[in-house]
């Protein structure tokens, strides 16, 4: 019982057994008989107040917690939708193709076609951008020309508006991280300098380990996931497979881009895609990134150029799908072009 409620009782069986004095028709010093009167009604009715009142108040604490509790199970989950962000690029030729709009593209995700909710074009989100350089036995000759593309292509991204940042990490027998995202490229030009080659290739595992640990992680909802990687593409000691890397990127909204050194000059005559160029370029496009396949130093410097600018023409489309239930199986995405031409590049799918 209350507190309240225990110190009205006890008033009350105070009251109730007072003993009032009998009633005279005179006075003898003290209050009339008439006033004595009044004060032994008084009494009952003071007692009936307080317990009213303490009635009341007992009423209203269990009104209170009856709202409280009402309140409580009135409160829903809220449950945010699944959206999915798709940005795509269009090339006619070797050109990209500029002044679309969001008529000009249709999306379907396992065959039915979804509706638009938003469109971007050209993209203008912030770029966090994740560069893996391959820095084992096998790039040895070709590793001080890639740093110096990759010193380059860091100054000029992290100028535009200062909104975009770039992670610096290496792979070979190791997946080593020198440089978290940061706008700050003398930071960056500072760890690209400083690595030599050694050991095996882990390519998947690099992928995997930097979305995992550093891309899924980040507080930049608003920014745009690239990964490049400089490699000759040859993968001789994962742990992760292609499939894993691929579903990995796919499901974090990570697009890929690949610079392969595997036709470099000194090495293969003119362009030839070899097996692991093939692994690279399925890496690349089933994420929406593409792979190029310089043979000269000057080659390799305008693809890390191509690069930036693939990432400033893209178009972004916002879908919620019809399909909002989570049953961890993969799903296929194709957009369709409109009353426009061109090749698209876009992710193949996720897993939800």
């Amino acid at each position: 019982m209350p507190c309240h409620w225990q110190k009205r009782a006890s008033i009350i069986s105070l009251l109730m057994h007072h003993k009032i004095s009998p009633v005279h028709q005179t006075s003898v010093g003290g209050f009339p008989v008439t006033m004595r009167r009044k004060i032994s009604l008084l009494f009952p009715l003071l007692a009936l107040a307080l317990l009213t009142g303490g009635l009341a108040l007992a009423q209203k604490a269990d009104d209170k917690k009856t709202g409280a509790q009402n309140k409580k199970d009135d409160q829903t989950t809220i449950i945010k939708a699944l959206e999915v962000r798709l940005p795509v690029t269009v090339k006619e030729k070797d050109s990209f193709v500029a002044g679309l709009s969001q008529g000009n593209f249709e999306v379907y995700e396992d065959g039915k076609r979804q509706r638009i909710e938003d469109f971007e074009s050209p993209s203008k989100l912030p770029l966090s951008i994740a560069l893996l350089m391959d820095t084992s036995n096998s790039v040895k000759l070709k590793l001080p020309t890639e740093k110096e593309a990759a010193e380059d292509f860091v100054v000029t991204v992290t100028t535009f508006k200062r909104r975009d940042q770039v992670l610096f990490a290496t792979f070979d027998s190791e997946v080593v991280l020198h440089q978290d995202f940061t706008d700050d490229h003398q930071k960056l030009i500072d760890s690209i300098r400083k690595r030599k080659a050694s050991g095996v290739t882990r390519l998947y595992d690099a992928v995997c380990r930097v979305i995992e640990e550093k891309m899924a992680t980040l507080r930049r909802p608003e920014s745009r996931l690239v990964m490049l990687i400089i490699s000759d593409g040859s993968d001789t000691a994962s742990d992760r497979t292609l499939k894993d890397a691929i579903e990995m990127a796919q499901q974090n909204d990570v697009t890929i881009f690949g610079i392969s050194t595997k036709n470099f000059s000194g090495i293969t005559a003119g362009v030839v895609e070899t097996e692991d160029d093939k692994a690279l370029r399925q890496l690349c496009e089933a994420t929406g990134g593409q792979i190029f396949l310089p043979s000269q130093k000057a080659e390799l410097f305008r693809s890390f150029t191509r690069v930036k600018d693939y990432l400033r023409q893209e178009y972004v489309i916002y879908y919620v799908p019809l399909n909002q239930k989570q049953e961890g199986k993969r799903r296929e995405i194709k957009v369709k072009l409109i009353n426009a031409d061109g090749k698209l590049f876009h992710k193949t799918g996720y897993r939800y």
